[in-house]
């Protein structure tokens, strides 16, 4: 009996079928899937893994930050995900999550290429909207700047990051001695207090529909334990190189004006409370990118997308419908 003939992207969905992979419970449809990048740049390939979420014409791609897997931008994926318009992409960098990579010498543009090469793959080439956290937004701008395909983003959406410079150093701090805290529910409630402010783990969620918590640190607390179950754990060799890559990052002044004279839409945000990125350094992009709006979030922390959930969605669906007008 003849063989049917089976493409190279049916031989890489038959293989990510194989890989281990989180298991998801929304209800929205969802596809999981891995494909190689940096076959060139690295020692050899690294399997990157990617979720999209929805099945909607307008195309969505999410960056998370440092050390942090795609599972963080839960909040997204299930609201713009469940929406007709939109297919939303996330993934985890080189060397978290799902992904793989240890200890490996590479910079914010070397993650802007994985990233990349994932879009190329996966044949998104026109008309992207792009939202970077942290780190996640340095390799969004340099994924600007290396980009050769026209017309390829849409938007780009810029929250608590950084061209480059001095950071604060509570924030690193906390990573780097978490390593020697053993009990991990005590990792994870020093990161809370890292990340979000003591005000706002303290208040009453805004959620009328969910009563379930009695402060956003027992919902924050529930949400990260329920994360960590669709993650793995990440190696210290990984964790070292991805801090390394984001403090190695900088993008110029003159490389801020080509990405404005690129005509691609920004929106620039950021909150008046960070122990990873200094208010200072979005005051910096939105001086010289000019963007669509500038927003600083009071009594946040650093995960805005997690804190201002429903004020990020509704700001960033907005954004969005902006730059398709203006296109």
């Amino acid at each position: 009996m003849e063989q049917p003939v089976i493409t190279e992207t049916e031989q890489q969905q038959q293989q990510a079928s194989k890989k281990p992979m989180p298991t998801l419970t929304w209800s929205h449809e969802c596809i999981q899937g891995f494909v190689p990048v940096a076959k060139t740049r690295s020692s050899q390939p690294i399997e990157m893994y990617y979720e999209l979420h929805g099945t909607g014409t307008k195309k969505i791609v999410l960056l998370m930050g440092m050390n942090a897997a795609c599972q963080a931008w839960d909040y997204q994926t299930t609201h713009f995900g469940a929406m007709n318009e939109y297919t939303v992409l996330c993934f985890d960098a080189r060397g978290v999550g799902w992904t793989g990579g240890s200890w490996d010498f590479y910079n914010s543009e070397h993650w802007a290429l994985d990233f990349l090469e994932l879009l190329d793959q996966l044949n998104w080439t026109q008309d992207i909207h792009a939202v970077g956290h942290s780190a996640g937004g340095q390799a969004l701008m340099k994924a600007l700047l290396l980009n050769e395909i026209p017309n390829r983003f849409l938007s780009a959406s810029l929250l608590n990051t950084s061209a480059g410079g001095l950071r604060p150093l509570t924030g690193p701090w906390t990573i780097i001695s978490n390593l020697f805290v053993k009990d991990p529910k005590e990792q994870m409630i020093r990161l809370m207090r890292t990340n979000y402010t003591e005000s706002w783990l303290n208040a009453k969620p805004d959620d009328e529909n969910d009563s379930s918590f009695d402060t956003n640190f027992d919902k924050l607390y529930a949400r990260m334990e329920e994360r960590n179950s669709r993650n793995r754990s990440q190696n210290v060799g990984s964790m070292i190189s991805q801090a390394i890559a984001s403090l190695r990052h900088w993008v110029s002044d003159k490389e801020l004006e080509m990405i404005k004279k690129s005509g691609i839409s920004t929106l620039v945000v950021s909150n008046s409370w960070d122990n990873f990125a200094y208010l200072s350094h979005s005051e910096h992009l939105a001086t010289k990118l000019s963007p669509w709006k500038f927003i600083v979030f009071d009594d946040t922390g650093h995960n805005v997308p997690t804190a201002r959930s429903n004020e990020l969605n509704t700001l960033l669906d907005t954004f969005w419908k902006h730059a398709e007008l203006n296109h």
